[in-house]
């Protein structure tokens, strides 16, 4: 007998059924009885939630094969445990028809070749399945303490695979993404490839139990319960929740002791961001957290977080592990440091390099709507190939954020600013206002004093390469006004500002203006 179920196999046990015969589907009486119940009506399925085993005396049937057969079939498709079928008055034999149903589906049917008291039966099985609950529940308690103390000083997953077996006896697959799965208890390479193999056939797949492991919202891992010969009952899903649980948190734990040792190296990083290690010092730091480190692309990312009542809530370890966990699905190994409100990131590629600012793309959506934070500015530096440029990376990083928040952009990444970057550089060595009033001024005077929209009509219509009628479509206005805008454009600056060198002056400079005008 089960300890934490009652299977079909049980009640044959039970003193009502010493005369009972099992006449049919006798390859599930290990199907589990969650509840007994008298059914004498044909129509079943709405009456029904799976797992109970039947008692009828055929009353509704009786005259009808084909109302028998439809009894049964909606019996096996309601996921029944079983039928027990009273011989006597109404029904005196099970047809050839409904035995091979039965057969075929491994659906049991019993039959009593006597009159038997039902009443006593249900009361009997129900006691029965309420003492396997408690049991359930006293065994979960003791399991549940008993991972608890494990959790506590386990140095390994290992330490908490041994008490799920002890209490199942089902063997156990342990998968952590980019690591070699753990079966408890261990089998030769070939048994394990052969189970992982099986494990992937969805024929199989009902003697197979998986659950996935989550940590920040991201699926971490999986642990799989395969049993060959018995179904997987509640109560070995309940044991494999709470192993889940645990195992969880041991993953946290050791994810905070990797988190604690990168504050420790955090004056090698700001080293690192200011070029000072040479190429063999940077690959012997790789090295120790990336054993299979290869030479790759890599490059900086700046998260700056306002100063908000949310943001100065933030558990920041929390969140670096989160951003860690969003970095390493997405195929990059990272690196964090602190400076003020900003989160700094070296990240190297460990996929493929063309998909790289596609799941670069990804990792910025997962934090523009993350709970965690709030009003956060992003800006992503040049990519380099050499690892003793990554200050290269970081520079230009610091110059893409102070980019964004002088323009209205919705880009993050440097190669997507680079006119705004050379603009910025020119800031720095030339009076660009100056320049940029020289040539635009007469049409921001005269927007000023009549608001005739110059400015933008004049950016609009170079950005559609003088066409008229796409100028016109994206601004909404008729082609007349257009042409109005247009002449009295030419009358402020000149007829020649769409030719050769005038253009290139005026596009470079609407580009500064919008640089120049804080947003």
């Amino acid at each position: 007998m089960s300890y934490y179920s009652l299977l079909v196999r049980d009640i044959l046990d039970n003193k009502h059924f010493h005369q009972a015969e099992v006449i049919a589907g006798s390859g599930g009486l290990h199907n589990t009885i969650k509840w007994v119940h008298v059914l004498e009506v044909s129509n079943v399925q709405k009456l029904l939630k799976g797992h109970e085993l039947i008692l009828t005396t055929g009353v509704s049937f009786q005259h009808q094969q084909e109302d028998f057969f439809q009894f049964v079939e909606g019996l096996i498709e309601a996921n029944c445990a079983g039928l027990c079928i009273e011989y006597g008055a109404y029904i005196q034999k099970v047809p050839e028809a409904i035995i091979q149903l039965a057969d075929d589906y491994h659906f049991p049917i019993i039959v009593f070749h006597e009159e038997v008291p039902f009443v006593e039966i249900t009361q009997d099985l129900h006691t029965l399945i309420i003492n396997h609950q408690y049991s359930m529940i006293a065994k979960l308690e003791n399991y549940s303490q008993l991972l608890h103390k494990e959790t506590l000083h386990a140095q390994n997953s290992e330490q908490l695979l041994k008490p799920l077996y002890e209490y199942l006896k089902i063997q156990t697959i342990y998968e952590i993404e980019g690591k070699d799965p753990i079966f408890y208890p261990n089998m030769a390479k070939k048994q394990r490839e052969a189970l992982l193999q099986k494990k992937s056939n969805p024929n199989h797949v009902t003697q197979f139990l998986t659950k996935p492991i989550y940590l920040f919202e991201h699926t971490y891992g999986e642990l799989t319960l395969y049993s060959e010969e018995k179904e997987i009952t509640e109560f070995e899903l309940l044991i494999l929740d709470r192993t889940i649980t645990a195992l969880a948190q041991l993953l946290l734990r050791d994810l905070y002791v990797d988190e604690r040792k990168r504050k420790e190296d955090a004056k090698w990083l700001e080293e690192w961001l200011e070029g000072a290690h040479s190429e063999s010092e940077i690959i012997q730091f790789l090295l120790a957290e990336w054993p299979s480190f290869r030479k790759t692309e890599s490059t900086v990312l700046i998260l700056s977080l306002p100063r908000n009542e949310k943001n100065q809530q933030l558990d920041r370890t929390y969140f670096k592990l989160n951003c860690h966990t969003v970095f390493d699905k997405k195929g990059f190994l990272s690196f964090v440091i602190e400076r003020k409100n900003d989160f700094v990131f070296i990240l190297l590629n460990r996929q493929d390099t063309e998909s790289m600012k596609g799941r670069l793309e990804d990792c910025l959506v997962k934090f523009e709507t993350s709970n965690l934070i709030e009003g956060q500015e992003m800006a992503v530096g040049k990519v380099v190939k050499d690892l003793t440029k990554v200050h290269e990376s970081f520079k230009s990083a610091q110059d893409t954020l102070y980019i964004i928040r002088h323009v209205e952009t919705a880009s993050h990444f440097y190669d997507e600013l680079y006119v705004f970057h050379l603009i910025y550089q020119m800031q720095k060595h030339t009076n660009l206002k100056e320049m940029m009033e020289e040539l635009l001024q007469p049409l921001i005077d005269f927007d000023e004093k009549h608001n005739g929209q110059l400015v933008e009509t004049l950016e609009v219509y170079m950005q559609s390469n003088g066409s008229k009628q796409e100028t016109a479509k994206r601004l909404y206005i008729v082609r007349q006004t257009l042409y109005h805008r247009l002449r009295k454009i030419e009358s402020l600056i000149g007829k020649d500002f769409m030719k050769g060198e005038n253009r290139l002056a005026l596009e470079w400079m609407l580009f500064a203006r919008k640089f120049i005008n804080r947003k």
